[in-house]
């Protein structure tokens, strides 16, 4: 008899503890040292699609030059006024999608495997543009920020 309770306690145990491990919890880290550059590619948030797991933004090139943009994303939170990186380890696959002048792409963002959902608070989003200057490819970072707002 004492062994069922034991098992029965124990398996209580381990249930309650793997579901008391979900991502909500951040695993926030040093303050972010990524520039984000005013650019003429700008990124914004299609209306009604954000979600504590996901959204789909916009990316517009407001110029006449052809820019690339791939599927990494970084989400950072700010915390005491500053922005500070959450750790997390993604994998991406590394293609290249162009974004010629004047045009105007929405992606679709789903970083609840990655980052879990988000609880409260304020974020933004980050992503790599490229073009080519003078024969040199340029990167820089834009970013979107956006607040979620949860139970």
């Amino acid at each position: 008899m004492k062994k069922i309770v034991l098992t029965a306690f124990l398996s209580f145990i381990l249930i309650i503890g793997l579901t008391g491990c979900s991502k909500n919890k951040l695993d926030i880290g040093d303050k972010s040292d990524i520039e984000i550059s005013n650019s003429d590619v700008v990124m914004s948030l299609k209306e009604d699609t954000l979600t504590d797991t996901g959204a789909t933004i916009i990316l517009t090139n407001n110029s006449d030059k052809n820019y690339t943009y791939g599927n990494p994303y970084e989400i950072e939170i700010k915390k005491d006024g500053e922005w500070h990186k959450i750790n997390v380890l993604i994998d991406f696959t590394l293609p290249a999608f162009p974004l010629k002048p004047g045009e105007a792409k929405e992606i679709k963002i789903g970083w609840k495997d990655g980052y879990g959902k988000l609880p409260t608070g304020n974020y933004r989003i980050i992503k790599r543009v490229s073009t080519e200057e003078d024969g040199k490819s340029k990167t820089f970072n834009i970013a979107l920020e956006f607040n979620i707002d949860s139970d």
